[in-house]
């Protein structure tokens, strides 16, 4: 499910939110079959239930009473068994000595306004929060705040756009993150799940934790029987994948794969097609991509070795489609709220639930993310890249467990983690040890990578549409934020050299070229000399083009194509506003 959580202050009136938005089953980015409104204390919870693999009905997934709020959202076991099927009677197993595995939110509020919310450590379901002077709001998707708080949308989302968040995204995509806990919004900030949330007295109190504890008595298995441990882990791992695949078997038709030629799918795969074949649930892998790729190439051995059904999905024109409009990326923009870009553009979308009664999985990687950033990444882009046509997860290695193997690999993590790869897949399927892995290798077998790692990653793009003077335009107002690190007479300088705001943040030699000289390593003349070079330079077209990615492109390309998605809604003031405008409103 989908919920947004207010907690009112004193103040609080009702038309400080937008109740005929909240109230409407289409609030959410997918579709509920309904909205539920809960009340307790001074708090407010809208909730949307889905239909998609887990029946999310009252009893099950939520509970209130004048003493009681309960709610459970995703899929949790406790103490290694399947969880009660009554609210009330699992939540009174919720406690400091129960083991929860899975991914899960578990909300409780007394009549006192006093509870808490619970998650594991790593999740792929999201957290924000939003404060005002009226109200305080934890809500499982940014467009709920958005269009859910009446003060958030007096103003367009430029306004609301946050400059560190867009720095970070776009020179630090996949490094560590300056900013983690912002999003695109700047009155919004992201709740990752090893946050704790406490709820007193009607208030929201988070504690950000900026580490994760792994349990003594796990860090003491690994080291001194490690063989034990990945015995009982593996042990664990079935039994959790077996009785919740049984448990939720009456409700799909079948489970599909994405698979590649990398290390996450072929575990996924190793793990789902025996449990599959043992219980009679229909199994299948799919791989889209030019057929001399990596991917596909290596994905058709490994489903004939586990002899299950593959689909190839050639692409058109043999390539992968790109954002050749503006609408394209409206559409990613509104898909991602922020979290994934147009690099990743998905060309069609509905917000209806995509083959409800097939549970879609993918191959996750908890057991790489050894470090918090890691962690905070995989939280922020998996998230919304796997959860936006569809609500249900299942948190197949990608769990507590595969965290705390990642944490005591820690720096070494990019050697030791392809030691968990190796001992899941000798216990599981070890003939798919002998297949080679795309661009990659596992030291403990003799089998070299499959071409290279730049084979693997590259995927052949329709070209891509950058517009410079649309996006100068439409993010002058925040650019100048940036451009305002400079005293007045710097900025006239630069602009009598004929630079504007969108250089200045998109070229930091521009910056590093005025520091030399202030602290008096280059010589005024060389200065300008070289701020005109930079002034000339071919790295970005001025002007409205359509571009082509390769394997060899500049690494400002990949930027532009990201200052494009925050552009195009600039001057939009709500997700509704974009639904109207590409009609997805009931589609």
């Amino acid at each position: 499910m989908h919920f947004i959580l207010i907690s009112k202050k004193a103040d609080f009136q009702e038309n400080h939110i937008n109740e005929n938005f909240l109230k409407s089953a289409y609030a959410p980015s997918i579709i509920s079959r309904e909205s539920v409104k809960l009340e307790i204390s001074n708090f407010i919870i809208y909730i949307y239930p889905y239909d998609h693999i887990i029946p999310e009905s009252y009893s099950y997934s939520y509970h209130v009473d004048k003493d009681n709020l309960f709610l459970c959202n995703g899929l949790v076991n406790i103490n290694r068994a399947m969880r009660n099927q009554d609210i009330c009677k699992l939540f009174e197993e919720v406690n400091e000595s129960a083991d929860l595995h899975g991914d899960y939110q578990l909300i409780s509020i007394n009549k006192n306004g006093n509870g808490f919310l619970k998650t594991p450590p790593l999740s792929l379901r999201q957290l924000f929060y939003y404060e005002d002077e009226n109200c305080q709001v934890l809500a499982t998707e940014i467009k709920l705040i958005v269009d859910g708080i009446q003060k958030f949308r007096e103003k367009t989302f430029v306004h609301h756009f946050d400059i560190d968040f867009m720095e970070d995204s776009i020179f630090r995509e996949w490094s560590t993150r300056k900013v983690p806990q912002k999003t695109i919004f700047k009155d919004i900030e992201r709740i990752f799940p090893n946050d704790l949330i406490q709820f007193s007295a009607g208030k929201i109190n988070i504690e950000r934790k900026d580490s994760i504890k792994v349990p003594e008595w796990f860090k003491d298995e690994y080291n001194n029987n490690k063989e034990k441990l990945y015995n009982e882990y593996f042990e664990m791992l079935m039994e959790f994948v077996e009785s919740n695949l049984l448990n939720i078997k009456p409700h799909i038709e079948k489970v599909t794969l994405g698979l590649t030629g990398g290390f996450d799918s072929r575990l996924t795969a190793a793990i789902l097609s025996g449990i599959c074949k043992k219980n009679g649930i229909p199994f299948e892998c799919h791989t889209s991509g030019q057929s001399n790729h990596p991917d596909v190439v290596i994905a058709k051995k490994v489903a004939k070795v586990l002899d299950i059904p593959h689909f190839h999905h050639l692409l058109e024109n043999n390539k992968r489609p790109n954002t050749k409009t503006y609408n394209d990326y409206i559409l990613t923009f509104y898909i991602s709220q922020g979290d994934f870009n147009s690099k990743d553009f998905v060309p069609s979308y509905n917000r209806k639930i995509t083959n409800p009664a097939v549970l879609a999985q993918l191959g996750m990687d908890a057991f790489k993310r050894y470090t918090m950033d890691k962690i905070y990444s995989g939280n922020r882009w998996f998230a919304r890249r796997i959860l936006f046509h569809k609500n249900f997860f299942f948190p197949l290695f990608y769990t507590k467990y595969e965290t705390w193997l990642a944490i005591i690999y820690g720096e070494n993590g990019d050697e030791y983690f392809k030691e968990y790869i190796y001992e899941i897949l000798k216990r599981s399927e070890p003939e798919l040890l002998e297949i080679p892995f795309a661009g990659d290798s596992l030291p403990q077998v003799n089998i070299k990578p499959y071409l290279t790692k730049g084979d693997t990653t590259y995927h052949e793009k329709e070209p891509f549409l950058w517009d410079y003077p649309y996006v100068r335009n439409n993010l002058k107002m925040i650019l100048n934020r940036k451009f305002e690190e400079f005293r007045p007479k710097s900025r006239l300088f630069l602009k009598f050299l004929g630079f504007n705001e969108l250089d200045y943040f998109l070229n930091t030699k521009i910056k590093t070229i005025i520091n030399l000289y202030r602290e008096k390593k280059i010589g005024f003349t060389e200065c300008v000399e070289d701020l005109v070079r930079e002034r000339f330079t071919n790295r970005y077209p001025k002007n409205k083009t359509l571009m082509t990615m390769s394997k060899n492109s500049d690494p400002y390309t990949t930027k532009l194509q990201i200052l494009m998605d925050f552009a195009v809604v600039a001057d939009k003031k709500s997700f509704e506003e974009l639904e109207k405008y590409m009609d997805l409103e009931e589609n």
